[in-house]
């Protein structure tokens, strides 16, 4: 099973999901204890992919694509954009900032630039991240458009693409740092969109798939809780190519207290990708989708790597595409 390196506490707010993602073993399949001692029993529910059960119905496609209000909007039309974000990693030394040039914006002339510097193959990022609670919601989609630069390639690991996070309390940090532990069900669970390399099987970013946390997750080997890996059929993995826009989308559905009936989905240009239902994300419905990331972390940096993100919109209901005359 795959495994990446644990990343300490301070820099693992600076890549997708403002830290609670910041980790590093892929755990797909059931997991094992570690030596000398055994995973106690437990009632999980294990997620369920219905992306195709889904993509063939009318009606629940519709109503998984039913439009919603959005909350949140940014274009980087301006250095206000950066005051809607809480933490901006990167602004004071240009590995976080705003470009004006419409040959690299998605539309208008703004993007946010973000680059991992290279750093001796140790840890690097730049992102920024925002909230939207302390109320919250219970059902949140996540809209934006990202652009790997022509060079980018992150060796083995790395976060980009952005999350979504859930906490209970008014605490905008919380969780932040929490990689490796399972959350309870009472305090907090996240999913980012992100790609994956396996280990250099795939081209640089490599496909994409939801790297998640939730208290039904499963235990890697030694120990710890890494993020599990929720991703399509195999035969249906999508790697973005370098150096054009993408619409990357994803939905989170909170269950029912006490019911398995959450949900998380993830769009790419406007197709349903992923789709995987009968989720128990919580026990507490204090629990609410109150956080989002963009960024861009990579575990070993050889040298740097750059994305641009633009056209950020949050709703309670799907967005989609959105056509940009400038697109690129």
């Amino acid at each position: 099973m795959p495994q990446r390196t644990p990343l300490p506490r301070r820099l693992a707010t600076g890549a997708t999901l403002a830290a609670t993602m910041a980790t590093t073993c892929l755990t797909a399949a059931r997991a094992a204890a570690p030596p000398g001692k055994s995973a106690p029993a437990e009632e999980t529910s294990r997620p369920q992919l219905v992306t195709a059960r889904t993509r063939a119905d009318p009606r629940k496609l519709a109503d998984i694509q039913k439009g919603g209000k959005v909350f949140f909007a940014d274009g980087f039309e301006s250095p206000q954009s950066l005051k809607k974000y809480f933490e901006v990693r990167g602004l004071t030394d240009g590995r976080a900032k705003l470009t004006t040039d419409p040959k690299l914006a998605h539309a208008g002339k703004g993007a946010l630039e973000l680059t991992a510097k290279a750093n001796n193959a140790r840890e690097s990022g730049a992102g920024a991240s925002g909230w939207f609670g302390p109320a919250g919601y219970d059902r949140v989609y996540f809209r934006r458009y990202i652009r790997f630069a022509a060079d980018y390639d992150q060796g083995n690991l790395n976060h980009v693409g952005g999350g979504l996070a859930a906490v209970a309390g008014a605490d905008r940090w919380r969780a932040m740092g929490s990689a490796g532990i399972r959350p309870r069900g009472d305090d907090h669970f996240n999913s980012s969109f992100e790609p994956w390399r396996a280990w250099g099987r795939w081209a640089a970013p490599g496909y994409m798939f939801l790297y998640t946390y939730w208290m039904d997750m499963k235990r890697d080997r030694d120990g710890h809780f890494w993020g599990n890996m929720l991703e399509p059929t195999q035969a249906e993995r999508i790697a973005p190519q370098r150096d054009r826009w993408y619409c990357l989308e994803h939905m989170i559905a909170a269950n029912r207290p006490g019911k398995a009936d959450g949900e998380l989905a993830a769009w790419i240009d406007g197709k349903l990708y992923i789709h995987y239902v009968g989720i128990r994300w919580r026990t507490s419905d204090e629990v609410k989708l109150k956080r989002f990331d963009i960024g861009v972390y990579v575990h070993q940096a050889r040298k740097d790597n750059t994305v641009w993100y633009d056209d950020v919109a949050l709703s309670t209901g799907y967005v989609g595409p959105e056509i940009a005359k400038n697109a690129r």
